[in-house]
This record gives structure tokens, sequence and C-alpha cells, in this order.
């Protein structure tokens, strides 16, 4: 039996024991893959991840985890005023560059990639460098856009990425928009659009708790980490203005995790809201598609997002959704035929949409059809093909 040739990923998008559902598309898309090749994965982690080997085997992939603690030493200097922000993130990255320089060559010795895969700056640039060190192809994928990443790492970071980036074999991005940010920003490569996909799933039964304070009621789901650009807090504002005509006919559900979560509770205790707005926390990416099923549509007020997986999930489970235009689902669906598309930060619309849905059972029915029916060209089995063409493309003319 041939075995099958290695590919080697670069990514912090990657789940584990601290954030169960971060990354989790990154892990879909590998275990498509994983049919076709051999999947290595490097993955940085942070200090609070207590990831006890530094070799995990799960299933197929063969996961190697970086724990640098010398990484952290710019981080823990600019926490006591020791050094600015974005030199601290500066610092990071070169010292986790040369880890994964060092793992990297090491492991080929074992593997003998045929190609690296990035995913996300920051860390999946980085296997450009590593493709001109092991002389191999290398990809890089891009899930957000140059304004966020600018926003989390610091502008002084950004020259180095788009340096990276120029060096990659082939780019991908999620969206038109998240290509155009890097284009507007000196990447001078052509992206290939490719969306993130979904996989095969499993529903089970919700815990009987939840059942119970849901029964008889139309159920409204929100997922995302409980950040300012996520726009959560409008929901529960909405749900408080709705509260006045559907009275307790509704409940909303937030999952996720992060600083705002106390205002959320906030919000839902200063409008009497506490049965109704139900905050549960993480849920492992295996059980997630559970609570999209039990739910009767998903809003996803987010104001800055490259793709969404949320909204995939949502049309996946045959669930109409809201959200924001400046989101790049968008990119794949027509609005009032799968979703609402609002204008971002605008109550009022929100609360429009929302009302709509919560009134008309009949329309929510229509609409999850049209959703159900378009996620079937995200099925990683409808799409995995483009990427396996432009690896094999990048692997036959290697060396050229």
């Amino acid at each position: 039996m041939n075995q099958k040739p290695a590919i080697l990923i670069i990514t912090e998008l990657f789940p584990n024991e601290e954030i169960s559902f971060l990354g989790s598309f990154v892990f879909s898309q590998l275990k498509a893959l994983g049919e076709y090749y051999k999947i290595v994965v490097i993955v940085p982690v942070s200090l609070k991840v207590k990831t006890g080997s530094r070799f995990v085997k799960s299933g197929d992939m063969d996961i190697y985890y970086i724990k640098s603690y010398a990484s952290f030493v710019p981080l823990i200097l600019c926490r006591f005023g020791l050094c600015k922000p974005g030199k601290a993130f500066v610092w990071r990255k070169r010292i986790l560059a040369k880890s994964i320089e060092i793992l990297s060559k090491k492991i080929n010795n074992k593997y003998h990639f045929d190609l690296v895969h990035g995913h996300e700056p920051y860390v999946g640039d980085e296997a450009a460098v590593v493709g001109k060190k092991l002389n191999i192809p290398s990809v890089v994928t891009i899930h957000s856009l140059y304004e966020y990443h600018q926003r989390l790492f610091g502008a002084d970071i950004l020259p180095k990425i788009v340096k990276n980036l120029n060096q990659a074999d082939k780019i991908f991005a999620v969206s038109k928009i998240s290509a155009e940010s890097y284009l507007r920003n000196g990447v001078n490569h052509d992206f290939e659009i490719i969306p993130n996909g979904i996989g095969d799933y499993k529903t089970s039964s919700l815990p009987d708790s939840l059942k119970s304070a849901l029964r008889g009621k139309t159920v409204i789901m929100c997922v995302g980490f409980f950040v300012v650009e996520k726009r959560i807090e409008q929901l529960v504002y909405a749900a408080a203005e709705l509260k006045k005509k559907y009275k307790n006919s509704f409940a909303v559900i937030i999952i996720g995790t992060g600083a705002l979560e106390n205002l959320y509770k906030e919000i839902a205790k200063n409008n009497g809201m506490e049965d109704q707005i139900l905050i549960l926390g993480q849920i492992p990416p295996s059980e997630i598609m559970s609570y999209y099923a039990f739910s009767d549509f998903v809003v996803h007020p987010s104001v800055i997002e490259s793709f969404s997986m949320v909204c995939l999930e949502a049309m996946a489970a045959g669930k109409p959704f809201i959200c924001t235009s400046n989101i790049g689902i968008t990119e794949y669906i027509t609005n009032e035929k799968e979703a609402f598309i609002i204008p971002p930060d605008n109550i009022g619309s929100l609360v429009e949409k929302i009302d709509i849905l919560l009134g008309d059972p009949s329309l929510r029915e229509k609409m999850g059809r049209a959703a159900g029916e378009t996620a079937q060209k995200f099925r990683w089995k409808n799409q995995i093909g483009k990427i396996l063409k432009i690896y094999s493309s990048l692997a036959d003319n290697r060396g050229k």
C-alpha cells in the first residue's frame, strides 16, 4: 500500500482545551484533506494551554505543539510597561518564527513534506518562509481582514507579514473582502478565493434542563467570542425591545466566551430578561450543531468578519439568520432568501428583522430550506477538489 504524501500545516487557529471551538473550520478542512494526505500540524499555544505532550496524535493527524516560553517574554514585559505593545508582538513573532523553522526542519527528516500550508497571518504566514527553507511549495490562507490584524497585533508587525505573504507560492482567502484588504496594503499576489467549508455532523439531544427552559418558546441563537466587534449586546437590547410585544414567548441562547459576558448579563437583568437571555458558555464543536438544530433562527450582528462560520453552520442546520453587510459570507448568499442582511450598527433594522422572523414561522421554514440548499455548496466533499487541484499543480511545478 502506497503511503500518502505529507503536508505540513502551520497555524494558531486550532482547537485546544482552553478554547474548544478555536479554528474548528481549519480542523474541518484538515479532516477532509486527510483522505488524500498525511496531515502534520505545528500549533503554537499560549501558556494557559495545559498540553502535557509536545507531540499528540489526533486520529490520523500528527500534531506538534510549540509552547515557547521565550516568545511570551515580550508580552510580559509589555504588561509591566517595559515594552510597547506593537514591539512586543514583533519580538514574539521573531521568536516563534525561529521555533517554527527549527521544528519544521527537524520533522521534515521524518515526513519529507510535499507542501507547507499556513493558516492566518502572524503565525500562518511563516509557512512561506518555511517553504523556502525546505525547498517545497507554500500556501497561506488568510481568514480575516488586514484591518483586523492591524488592530489585533499593531501596525509594526504588518510589513513583516506582507513580506512573508509575497514569498508564498499561493495565497488563499475565504472571501473577496479578505483578499482585497491585503491587496490594498502591499500584497502583490493573485488570490484564490476558497471559502470555509463544513463537514458532516451529527445532532443529539440538548440537556433536559435547557430543553425545559426553552419549551414552547421561539429560540433565537447567537454564537461568537464576547468581544466588541461581534456586537452581541445589540441582540440583547433588541430582545429587550421586542419583549414588549412578544412577552415571554421567545428566548435567546448565547454561546461563546469572553470579557463582555457581564455586560450582556447586566443588560438582561436591567430589562427583566434573566430567564429569556441564556448565556451558555463554550459548547464543543462536536455538540454545537445540536443547538443550531434546536433553535428557530440565528442572529449574528458582527461588524467585521471576513467570512462567518456561524452563518454557515446556521445554513447547514437549515436555519435562517440575520447578519450585517460587513461580513464575507454575504458574497455567497442572497438577501431575504437565506438571510436578512442589515446595515452594521443599526439596532432599528435588527429589531425589525427579528420581529419579522419571530412573527412568521412559515417564512422561517421557507428561508431555512433555502439556507440548507445553499449550505450544500460548502460541504467539503463538494469543494475540496479545488484545493487538491492547486496542491497537485504546485507539486508538478516543483523544481521547474
